[in-house]
């Protein structure tokens, strides 16, 4: 007669290893936390390691060839790095179109430039005249690559217009 009621071992040596239901479902959960808990360390080894790209376009950027540049006089609104563009006489300057006041893209008005989100306006040389923007657009830096492109870096900025023209 087996020594336990519900136990599979008919043998009648009492050196054989039994194991009850209790013991078994216990051990299947704590197998079951650990397969769990590995495949999180897993998955968070595997999302280190995994380069996470950008999706912000770098600092410096090319404008373009200044023989196609200072073909054309004016404004321009280049989307991509949302810039303006302006080219005037030979010379080109380079002005951001994001509002200081949250990030909005700024339009052009006849007056200079207005915020779509929250009114805020600037006159043509990017300094606030009204609503809730602290601070004035910025000139960002043009200058001539080894390649021969208009290159514009976003790190350095002024807000002396007159000093933000590049000559090429």
């Amino acid at each position: 007669m087996p020594k336990y009621r519900n136990t599979l071992n008919v043998d009648p040596d009492d050196k054989d290893p039994q194991i009850s239901r209790r013991s078994f479902l216990a051990l299947m959960g704590v197998g079951a936390c650990l397969i769990g808990a590995g495949q999180l360390v897993g998955a968070s080894v595997v999302g280190f390691l995994y380069p996470n790209a950008m999706k912000i376009p770098p600092g410096v950027f090319s404008i373009g060839r200044p023989e196609d540049i200072l073909s054309r006089e004016g404004k321009v609104f280049y989307p991509k790095q949302k810039v303006f563009i302006e080219t005037m006489a030979g010379k080109v300057r380079v002005q951001t179109g994001v509002c200081t006041h949250l990030g909005c893209t700024v339009n052009m008005v006849e007056t200079g430039y207005s915020c779509p989100c929250h009114g805020s306006t600037y006159d043509r040389h990017g300094r606030n005249t009204g609503g809730p923007a602290p601070l004035p657009l910025v000139y960002f830096k043009v200058f001539k690559a080894a390649s021969g492109d208009l290159m514009v870096d976003k790190s350095k900025t002024t807000l002396d217009w007159d000093e933000a023209w590049f000559t090429v």
